[in-house]
């Protein structure tokens, strides 16, 4: 809800009276729309309040308005008029503000276990639906209270879908494509800003506006039947026969064939993948041990910085001066275009040095704005974009980062408590902007100290998709290739000097279609790190 003029209301039969002259009268300054001064405002009428209050001797005394009008000129019915956030109740703007972002914060916690236990697919739709339904039930409300319940969940579910679709997306494809994908799965959010800010023109009222952003969560539902699950969830669930049917309808979609020994190569690698001993051995407490505690750490200031920078911004473009409905559209357009470079300098440059420069640009960009003069309104909305647009890259490009971190069983765990420092940055962020009142310069200030902060700690940690890393990788992979080939040389020519008997497979029938083995499929281990 976008923070508008108002004043006091002016009463049922003293409605007539114009504007300006109802304001200049009642209003001892400019700024005192919470109070009017004190006058027997029932016995008064629009031909006799301008007289009482030429002759009043005094005027100074004020009292507390009943009501509020609001100024439509740009915006329609909000929330804020809705329910009367001004004044004594504008404290409970920012409660509102935190149930949504409370709700996300739970969501980006809770939603990967979730979707660990029950599948990406049905977590996914099931939220998606969750979603839509609060959506709509959003728009019918009359109380404040139920409204920042509704808020709670549906701020839960969006962020669910976020977090759950981003898992799924990156388990369908393999290699470089796991990069681009995930980098790619943020750009709607981005979009949407674009796409909200035309629905807000245009709607003007809360209530039209929250039908109108619900419509595409339905449709997201409508897909349920044909989007597939995860092959890799599957594959450690041990459910065999469905990801065989998901390969094969992949397959020929694709025009691909499967090996003829696929399902053994599965087989054997998911029994590999689901040993009891590895599943319960991790717990959330194996991050915060010493071969990993700097890097969760890393991690925990990174997603704080980015996450508070994010929404910090979003949420204050309103404030920004000029016209909300075009800086919307602009930062959702500077984030869109950054976005899509990210992903080809990534895939040159790696992804640390993307995240230290972005970060640094919009830590640095924070704090220069405390700088601009007044009047600049240019230059402030520019220094926003900027910042709008580096940290919205980050946004894209931190999850990737996180899951390249840990290894495969601690993966979940690793970009869980990156979402916990997210989901802390999410319930801080309301209450960021009332720092103001304490000192104008400092919201800013803090969000760009943070953010140079986490740049500046990604100095400790590996990049492991830069082309050193790369590099380094496949000359240690070649070396132990050779050494495994040697020893095979060698045990091989032992045991052809050997009793035929004792051959390893002189009993067994050798089949010679048994070769392709489970990386002819795209689930090598040493084809993707995200297995």
């Amino acid at each position: 809800a976008a923070t508008r003029d108002f004043w006091c209301a002016r009463p049922d039969h003293l409605s007539s009276v114009p504007l300006e002259q109802w304001r200049n009268l009642t209003q001892t300054s400019p700024d005192s729309q919470c109070s009017v001064r004190a006058a027997p405002y029932e016995h008064l009428t629009v031909d006799s309040i301008f007289d009482y209050f030429l002759g009043a001797t005094n005027t100074s005394t004020e009292i507390a308005c009943s009501a509020y009008e609001y100024d439509d000129t740009v915006f329609g019915q909000t929330i804020i008029a809705e329910f009367g956030l001004v004044c004594d109740r504008s404290h409970l703007m920012s409660i509102v503000e935190m149930c949504f972002l409370a709700g996300a914060a739970l969501g980006s916690v809770g939603s990967g276990w979730i979707s660990d236990q029950f599948g990406r697919r049905h977590t996914l739709m099931g939220f998606a639906l969750l979603q839509a339904v609060t959506g709509i039930a959003l728009g019918f409300v009359t109380s404040l209270e139920l409204y920042m319940a509704l808020r709670v969940v549906i701020g839960f579910a969006s962020m669910s879908v976020a977090v759950v679709s981003f898992v799924l997306v990156v388990e369908l494809v393999s290699g470089r494509y796991r990069t681009i994908i995930g980098i790619l799965n943020i750009l709607p959010v981005a979009l949407a800003y674009i796409l909200a800010a035309g629905i807000a023109y245009v709607a003007r009222d809360w209530r039209t506006m929250q039908f109108a952003i619900t419509l595409p969560g339905l449709l997201l539902v409508t897909s349920w039947y044909w989007c597939p699950e995860s092959p890799r969830w599957l594959l450690a669930k041990g459910r065999l026969d469905e990801l065989c049917q998901l390969l094969e309808r992949a397959a020929a979609t694709n025009n691909l064939q499967l090996p003829a020994n696929y399902r053994k190569a599965l087989l054997a690698d998911g029994a590999d993948s689901n040993g009891v001993e590895p599943e319960a051995a991790v717990s959330v407490g194996d991050v915060f041990r010493r071969k990993f505690i700097r890097t969760t750490l890393v991690m925990i200031v990174v997603w704080f910085g980015i996450i508070l920078i994010y929404f910090g911004i979003t949420l204050h473009l309103s404030n920004l001066g000029g016209d909300i409905y075009l800086n919307t559209v602009i930062a959702g357009s500077v984030e869109s275009i950054a976005i899509c470079l990210s992903i080809v300098v990534v895939l040159k440059l790696g992804l640390r040095i993307n995240l230290f420069l972005y970060m640094v640009v919009a830590g640095l960009s924070c704090i220069v704005m405390n700088f601009v003069p007044d009047g600049n309104l240019w230059l402030i909305i520019t220094l926003a974009m900027i910042v709008k647009c580096c940290v919205g890259a980050c946004n894209a490009i931190i999850p990737t980062f996180t899951a390249y971190q840990y290894p495969t069983t601690m993966r979940n765990l690793g970009v869980g408590v990156g979402n916990f420092a997210a989901g802390v940055a999410l319930i801080i962020v309301p209450y960021l902007w009332l720092l103001e009142h304490v000192d104008q310069y400092l919201p800013m200030t803090i969000m760009g100290v943070f953010s140079i902060i986490g740049a500046l700690s990604l100095a400790i940690l590996k990049d492991k998709l830069s082309p050193k890393y790369r590099q380094r990788r496949q000359a240690k992979q070649a070396s132990i290739y050779e050494n495994t080939a040697a020893i095979n040389s060698q045990h091989h020519a032992a045991m052809e000097n050997d009793d035929p008997k004792r051959r390893l497979g002189a009993h067994f029938p050798h089949n010679t279609d048994d070769g392709a083995g489970i990386s002819n499929i795209g689930f090598a281990q040493n084809e993707s790190i995200f297995l």
